[in-house]
């Protein structure tokens, strides 16, 4: 509309300058009489001349009105076809703005809360004014019948909320600054529940020593921290706090990085005992019911995963781990490993059968724990006395094709068929078992070993299935977890799942209990595999006297160690990978198959390991394709970097000195490039000496 009112002025001035230039010209050539024109021009035909053109100027004028006004009455036309007859009203209606635009997006017309509000914007491309606009314009473009978004933009510290009708180009304009203030005051007292707990508090009891000073010390640094931040931190049990705020507050805290975690481990680091922290919140939820739920959830999480650490859960969203770098201390004891022993014993006498799993991809340390479960499972089942149910032998869930080539070759090499079809079964076989000859009934228990996330079992639905799982694993517990357990024993201080096994086995209420030698070298096998033959910082003393007790059941040293070692093709594979070693940073190494390669995990695990023998390296992470389109990131460390923190920014997981992740649909070039990203983002926090971060 501007741009036709400007071309009518421009032809009005042009028309009254030649009007001017014609009556100046007469008239000059009137009064000098050139060409003798006095002769043919009268005063009465000057005085009809000029008003002629008098009347010319006039019709103009009342031209150029109507053309206007057809012009107004055109744009005032789309706006009532859009938006009803009653135009006032819906400008009026919630302090709303309507703009036209042509199709340039330029402004034609604005309503008065632009000009109320100074806002000129009139003959402005609206693109170009506010460059956020142009989202809604690309949206529109892709939506058909007219179906619009909304976005909120700001214009002098007021809150709009945007909307572009396609139909007559018109933007409406919304003032909702009032509703965003309430918005944002209900945000930030919206309420948050956590919870701190002491992760040591229990071992340092059972020695008798409750009331060591320590403890004085760790209260008074929790009470104080809370209270400089405006928290309501009561204790409720010796060892627990449970803490109200609002997400305000929550947020300070968040900001601060939850700096009690390291103040408590310095002020303790000198003392007997060197106390760590857990630590979880919950938000984003009305209902304070189901933030308890939550944040006891994500407590359990924050312990599994070995402590140390904050987990935070928001609803409808995974959580977020912080912290957690540090390597967990060895904290287990006899009595409680007695305890663990004697519950999981319980569960198994209750249970009508036991079905064994681990995760695919079965490795040594997996199967040689499912073995020496199955002998656990036998033993406790022979000893029970007045049950109803009769012996079953528990069985494993084994498929061959999901399982390491090392793996598979050292079970065909150490058992007969027979034995294979009488200690393993498949999930095929399971899925065809039906009535009352089934192994998967109500009475069946399920136990799951060296891995607790579902996705990753060998057989996921069987977790459906059941009724009655359990877990026995050393790797730190993520935000996917098995959700219905009976009961969970996670070690993260032990080197290896086999590790757990065998001291459940010797320190549980086993008398005259003997384990297969075959067994026996399985979990002697594992161990080597997760330890790289003792040499990671996860190998303790509890380690090397599993390995004894190993020996002393009969576990061949030396087959254990021909289960890991290399055919030719494979020390030639893992040699080539070696020499694409480069280094992202002091200690760290990166090493990248060739494109044309499929390799299997194990063959990843092995360079990992390779990597990990050269002096001066830190931590190892190797990648390369397991399958088309698929990649897999196999990481080790030494102990001073903790690969499983690292991974888990990426998806993956695993323990502090062993990790792993895989990647579906993305290219060797797509993963080096993030996990490159996510070291340097996050390498600080990864690294720890003696406990510390550096």
């Amino acid at each position: 509309m501007i741009k036709a009112i400007k071309k009518l002025r421009n032809r009005a001035i042009i028309l009254a300058i030649l009007e001017i230039l014609l009556l100046l010209f007469v008239n000059l050539a009137y009064a000098i009489n050139i060409f003798n024109i006095g002769d043919f021009f009268t005063p009465l035909i000057v005085f009809i001349f000029s008003g002629s053109l008098v009347l010319v100027n006039v019709i103009a004028f009342v031209l150029i009105t109507l053309s206007i006004g057809s012009i107004r009455k055109k744009n005032t036309f789309e706006l009532v076809s859009v938006l009803g007859g009653d135009v006032k009203e819906a400008y009026n209606f919630g302090m709303l703005g309507l703009v036209v635009v042509d199709e340039h997006f330029n402004v034609t017309w604005a309503s008065e809360l632009f000009k109320e509000r100074r806002l000129n914007i009139i003959d402005q491309n609206i693109l170009t004014w506010r460059s956020e606009l142009q989202r809604l314009v690309e949206l529109s473009e892709a939506i058909a019948d007219n179906i619009d978004d909304t976005i909120k933009i700001e214009i002098e510290l007021r809150t709009y909320e945007v909307k572009y009708l396609t139909k007559g180009d018109i933007f409406l304009f919304k003032d909702v600054t009032e509703f965003e203030s309430i918005f944002n005051d209900n945000q930030k007292n919206a309420p948050v529940l956590g919870m701190v707990m002491i992760d040591n508090f229990v071992d340092i009891v059972v020695k008798g020593e409750n009331s060591n000073p320590v403890f004085s010390t760790v209260h008074g640094l929790i009470a104080d921290y809370f209270s400089s931040f405006g928290v309501l931190a009561r204790q409720f049990r010796e060892d627990a706090y449970m803490l109200i705020l609002n997400r305000e507050r929550f947020e300070m805290l968040y900001k601060d990085k939850f700096s009690l975690l390291q103040k408590i481990k310095d002020r303790t680091a000198n003392m007997n005992y060197q106390i760590s922290l857990s630590m979880a919140f919950a938000h984003k939820f009305f209902d304070v019911v189901k933030l308890n739920e939550l944040v006891l959830n994500a407590i359990d999480t924050a312990m599994a995963r070995g402590g140390d650490q904050v987990v935070i859960a928001r609803h409808g969203e995974e959580s977020e781990f912080i912290g957690g770098a540090t390597s967990q201390a060895e904290k287990r004891n006899k009595t409680a490993i007695r305890l663990y022993a004697d519950t999981i014993f319980r569960h198994i006498r209750e249970a009508k059968n036991v079905l064994i799993m681990t995760h695919t991809d079965t490795d040594l340390d997996a199967l040689g724990a499912s073995l020496g479960i199955k002998a656990m499972a036998d033993f406790v089942k022979k000893s029970q006395k007045g049950t109803k149910y009769q012996y079953q032998p528990a069985r494993i869930v084994y498929s061959p094709n999901l399982t390491e080539s090392k793996t598979r070759i050292a079970v065909n090499r150490m058992f007969t068929k027979q034995e294979i079809s009488e200690i393993f079964i498949t999930p095929e076989e399971l899925d065809d078992q039906k009535g009352s000859n089934s192994l998967v009934n109500s009475g069946t228990l399920l136990i799951v070993g060296d891995v607790s996330r579902p996705t990753m079992t060998l057989y996921p639905r069987l977790l459906e299935r059941v009724d009655r799982v359990m877990i026995i694993d050393h790797h730190r517990r993520t935000d996917e977890f098995i959700d219905q357990r009976l009961y969970d024993y996670i070690e993260t201080s032990a080197s290896s799942t086999c590790e757990i096994v065998t001291e459940l086995l010797h320190y549980g209420n086993t008398p005259n209990f003997v384990l297969p030698n075959k067994y026996a070298t399985f979990m002697l096998a594992g161990i080597y595999l997760d330890t790289n033959y003792f040499r990671t910082k996860t190998t303790g003393s509890r380690t090397f006297l599993a390995s004894m007790i190993l020996e002393e059941w009969g576990a061949d040293v030396m087959t254990a160690d021909d289960f890991l070692k290399d055919n030719v093709e494979e020390y030639t594979l893992i040699t080539k990978i070696m020499n694409s070693m480069k280094t992202l940073s002091v200690g760290i190494v990166f090493l990248k198959a060739e494109e044309s390669d499929i390799l299997t995990p194990e063959t990843l695990s092995k360079v990992a390991n390779q990597s990990m023998r050269i002096k001066g390296i830190q931590a190892a992470f190797v990648i390369g394709y397991t399958a088309p389109k698929q990649v897999k990131v196999s990481a080790r460390s030494d102990g001073e970097v903790n690969v499983q923190f690292l991974l888990e920014k990426i998806g993956g997981g695993g323990h502090q000195a062993s990790a792993a992740a895989l990647f579906n649909g993305r290219t060797l070039a797509e993963v080096e490039e993030l996990i490159e990203v996510k070291i340097n983002e996050n390498l600080s926090e990864a690294r720890v000496v003696g406990g510390k971060k550096v």
